[in-house]
């Protein structure tokens, strides 16, 4: 975000060297300058009332700038800020898109942590363990094969809650 505004200020910063040589015009005037009783300076335009004696008339060189070119400078920064700023929200788009992932990728994942425990569960308590046969009657698993189903119910609730 702070990249976005540096890079605003620095755009439009190059937009105003770009504009400057075509918008401003030289000119002279004449500056007085006196300092009151106070001692505090002023410049003005024309003389201070009263005693001229003590003002001091300075040449000044300024520049007269083009509206017009301010307000195309102006309209450049208000086109760039607003490119910043819908860059910001698809940004903040691809970061709302990210977390609604990642709780779905969470969310997988507890369900398929409680479905571990809950085989678990079930292997631990059952006296015996089967698995469908060929002819649909059930064929129980033997003490090693019951084991062996047993440890990797186990290796999966690991698998999928983390230890």
């Amino acid at each position: 975000m702070k990249t976005a505004a540096a890079l605003s200020g620095i755009a439009l910063s190059a937009a105003f060297a770009l504009v400057a040589p075509t918008a401003i015009a030289d000119d002279e005037g004449t500056v007085y300058r006196w300092v009151d009783k106070d001692g505090t300076p002023h410049y003005q335009d024309r003389p201070p009332e009263g005693d001229v004696s003590a003002a001091q008339e300075m040449s000044v060189r300024y520049k007269l700038t083009d509206g017009q070119a301010i307000a195309a400078v102006s309209k450049r920064k208000a086109e760039l800020d607003s490119a910043a700023e819908l860059r910001e929200k698809q940004q903040a788009g691809d970061k709302a898109a990210e977390d609604a992932d990642r709780q779905q990728v969470m969310d997988e994942r507890e369900k398929g942590c409680q479905s571990a425990k809950d085989r678990l569960a079930k292997y631990e308590t059952a006296h015996r363990l089967y698995k469908p046969g060929p002819d649909g009657n059930r064929t129980y698993l033997t003490d090693e094969e019951t084991d062996a189903a047993r440890a990797a119910a186990r290796r999966d609730v690991d698998e999928w809650c983390g230890g």
